[in-house]
């Protein structure tokens, strides 16, 4: 085959492939270092600061990409479903499978347009961490009762899967920095929407009636359990967490370590610690991984129950019993 035809080949072959359509991901095949680049830049920019509010997800090795675009069309559908909202024109219907360099484009043309555009109202964050990813949230989204209401969806009718990429949901109330100050500031917020903190009024009239559930007028002291997750980040230790928050929750509330009445999730990474209270069937639903309410088909008319025995005790229970005070470390 003469030279000639050899050289003529690879344009035609380039001319055909810029018809094609590039995939978000290779499919376990051989990518170029440029696709590369182009998939890791679509999974966010910018970075988590204090005072924000979002929503953390967790996802399998090597699928930070399509589960970047799988978790902020969940986001949208559910979101024009509960709320109301359409989603935003470059963000509708994008199927992990679809045409990543397109969403590419259309993400470059959004920033062109100024920095004074309009907050999106799920904008996701790129961070230098495999396995987990984290959406910013704008208002009236309130991430606990969203995040919440998703999974309930989910488990109503775990046969239909809406995901493939990505694991657990984890909603932040705020963020502040991750130091005991912070830590302290958050928790205030945070906290103090939920329970009676130390130092509030009313707090010490509450703990003389000697009842840790109820006071004089029928009000509900719930009990709690904290699990935190530290990830990138050696300053704070997971006891001096758990003990700042604890010490911070007037002695009325008790705690639970299998069966609370509210859970406390504490999300640390690198410099950012953020916080949220959810409810007591967090565990029932899979403590909001997606991928296992799939797997959960429970009876018509019924409802998942954890499998555990209740034991309350005190805030020293807490810091004895790491392995249920704590939670989990890992990603997913």
């Amino acid at each position: 085959m003469g030279p000639g035809k050899r050289k003529e080949r690879p344009e035609g072959n380039q001319e055909g492939r810029a018809l094609k359509k590039s995939k978000g991901g290779s499919g376990g095949k051989w990518q170029t270092p440029n696709h590369k680049a182009k998939v890791e830049a679509f999974r966010g920019k910018g970075s988590i600061e204090p005072g924000d509010v979002g929503i953390w997800g967790t996802c399998a090795r090597s699928q930070e990409g399509r589960a970047t675009i799988e978790m902020r069309s969940l986001l949208y559908q559910f979101a024009e479903k509960f709320y109301g909202i359409a989603p935003e024109a470059e963000d509708e219907d994008e199927d992990v499978e679809d045409d990543i360099e397109a969403s590419i484009r259309k993400e470059v043309a959004s920033l062109s347009e100024g920095k004074n555009t309009k907050p999106r109202l799920f904008s996701p964050v790129r961070l230098n961490i495999e396995c987990v990813l984290f959406f910013k949230v704008q208002p009236p989204i309130e991430p606990v009762e969203f995040v919440y209401r998703i999974c309930k969806e989910i488990a109503a009718d775990p046969t239909t899967k809406l995901t493939r990429y990505l694991n657990r949901l984890t909603p932040m109330t705020l963020i502040g920095k991750a130091t005991e100050k912070g830590l302290e500031d958050v928790g205030t917020t945070v906290l103090g929407a939920h329970f009676k903190l130390n130092g509030q009024s009313g707090a010490e009239e509450a703990q003389e009636n000697g009842d840790s559930r109820k006071d004089v007028e029928g009000v509900s002291y719930p009990s709690y359990a904290i699990r935190p997750t530290i990830r990138n980040h050696t300053t704070l230790k997971r006891d001096v967490v758990i003990k700042s928050i604890a010490s911070s929750i007037a002695d009325i509330h008790k705690v639970n370590l299998t069966k609370p009445d509210k859970v406390i999730l504490v999300e640390i990474y690198q410099t950012m610690c953020g916080m949220s209270v959810v409810g007591s069937d967090w565990e029932s639903l899979k403590r909001y991984n997606l991928s296992e309410l799939y797997q959960t088909q429970p009876a018509a008319g019924t409802q998942i129950q954890p499998d555990v025995v209740q034991k309350s005790g005190t805030k020293e229970e807490a810091f004895a019993a790491p392995g249920l005070a704590t939670g989990r470390v890992g990603p997913n």
